[in-house]
């Protein structure tokens, strides 16, 4: 059966891989498996702050919101208009 892997090899600052150490051992793990974990967590966070953009772009877009300046207003327009007694 073919390797299902990748070999990566990376410099890391002297702190850095004192820390990694730390932690994968606290953890029980390798550091390459801590660093493997590290790396899915942080493609998923992109992933994630990339359709929350993609959604601001196409809410702006739909509500016709060209820039924050116009975004601003509309959060003080609201607030003038909930703040009325």
């Amino acid at each position: 059966m073919p390797r299902q892997t990748k070999i990566v090899n990376m410099s890391l600052p002297f702190d850095v891989y004192a820390q990694v150490e730390e932690l994968a051992r606290q953890k029980g793990i390798s550091k390459s498996q801590l660093l493997k974990e590290s790396l899915k967590q942080f493609i998923a966070s992109e992933e994630r702050w990339r359709q929350i953009r993609r959604w601001g772009e196409d809410t702006a877009q739909r509500l016709g919101i060209g820039n924050e300046g116009e975004v601003e207003e509309i959060i003080h327009d609201l607030r003038k208009k909930h703040s009325r007694p």
